[in-house]
């Protein structure tokens, strides 16, 4: 019996903490996209202020974008939450309910022997039942058998006091549980309310670019040949370099990389997409597009070598560091702070991103190659 009250007692405690970390880790990333979300809201804020023009609308759409898959993130975590909630809870009630039946039984088991005890008491006296033994060898073996029997009375009603802490126990969480649901739920409604207004301005946007189908379509050229531009320098510049030995461990750095931009989110990921306004137009990155959102300063995500500084038509000036076999693009550039040859560490300055002077969104291009493989940028920055 001890080991099961001790198997149910893991369990209990086992979902308590999934039930507690997995509403953490919720909250958690909830405070850091309603943090984002500020962030795009400030910089569509400033956009609009500053433009309005085509190109301010197409950053305008991206920014929502951004907006609308941040808030479907949000949503599908709290959604997620409700249904670990779910799971908990259920599994609580089932633990109650045999509980509650445990204790219905033992609760009777124990009257009964309260009872016999107290017949017990009445009909025989001890000393009596001791006394009326035929040697010394009965006698210890009537002694032992009312210890046992006491003994086995005190246990029954500690399992007893036991089951029915155990059952107060559970019936909290499931308040505690059921508490956090409904504010769970709460929030998917105030968050399917601010998704819906969200996806509203998404298809205004989109709309209203609808009738340049020409200028887009120019404008997606024209980036595809920079872009092929800036690949082609790449390239070349891998065909004929060395490999640096600076930065050599970059490969164990995987997920854990320094952001290029102290504050800042994803307007346009890696691979290929779909265009958000041009049907059945697909576009490619060979990078991330970063929109900044404190300074425009950029700083070098690992140690290495500056193996380039040069100007990329699309791009501005580009700066090309090397890691080992790894190389690292920041592309987009105004103002830089670095030289070819210089070795860099991770966090120095690389220079600072192109603004237009009417006050357009500050954007980086970044991208990181192997070799002469281009990689998903997300996957090796930092959470």
């Amino acid at each position: 019996m001890r080991i099961k009250h001790f198997k149910y007692l893991y369990s209990c405690i086992f979902w308590l903490i999934v039930s507690l970390v997995s509403a953490q880790g919720v909250d958690v990333l909830k405070a850091e996209k309603d943090a984002l979300l500020k962030e795009i809201e400030d910089s569509k804020r400033t956009l609009k202020l500053k433009q309005t023009t085509k190109e301010s609308t197409l950053q305008q759409l991206q920014l929502v974008g951004q907006e609308v898959a941040v808030r479907e993130e949000i949503l599908n975590s709290l959604e997620g939450q409700i249904k670990e909630l779910d799971r908990s809870i259920d599994a609580n009630q089932t633990k109650i309910n045999v509980l509650e039946s445990d204790i219905a039984v033992l609760k009777g088991d124990y009257s009964k022997l309260l009872q016999d005890t107290y017949l017990r008491r009445n009909s025989l006296n001890e000393l009596a039942f001791f006394m009326s033994a035929a040697d010394f060898s009965e006698a210890y073996r009537r002694y032992r058998l009312l210890k046992e029997y006491s003994i086995y009375r005190q246990k029954q009603g500690l399992i007893l006091y036991e089951s029915q802490n155990r059952l107060i126990a559970l019936q909290n969480d499931i308040k505690l549980q059921k508490e956090a649901k409904e504010s769970n739920l709460a929030e998917v409604e105030t968050e399917i309310s601010n998704l819906s207004l969200s996806r509203q301005e998404k298809a205004k946007l989109v709309a209203s670019l609808q009738n340049e189908e020409s200028w887009l379509l120019k404008l997606i050229r024209d980036k595809e040949n920079e872009a092929k531009g800036l690949e082609q320098k790449i390239l070349e510049y891998i065909r004929s370099s060395s490999v640096s030995a600076l930065g050599n461990d970059f490969s164990s750095f995987e997920g854990k990389l320094l952001w290029p931009v102290r504050k800042g989110f994803v307007i346009s990921n890696f691979g290929e997409h779909e265009h958000p306004v041009l049907k059945n137009v697909t576009i490619k990155n060979n990078g991330i597009d970063i929109q900044s959102t404190l300074g425009d300063q950029v700083f070098a995500v690992h140690n290495g070598e500056v193996s380039r500084v040069v100007g990329i038509p699309g791009y501005n000036t580009t700066v090309l560091v090397r890691h080992g076999k790894y190389l690292t693009v920041y592309a987009n550039l105004r103002e830089v702070d670095v030289k070819q040859g210089q070795k860099i560490y991770a966090g120095d300055s690389v220079g600072r991103i192109f603004k237009e002077e009417s006050g357009g969104s500050v954007v980086l291009h970044f991208e990181i190659w192997h070799e002469n493989q281009k990689l998903d940028p997300s996957k090796w920055l930092s959470p």
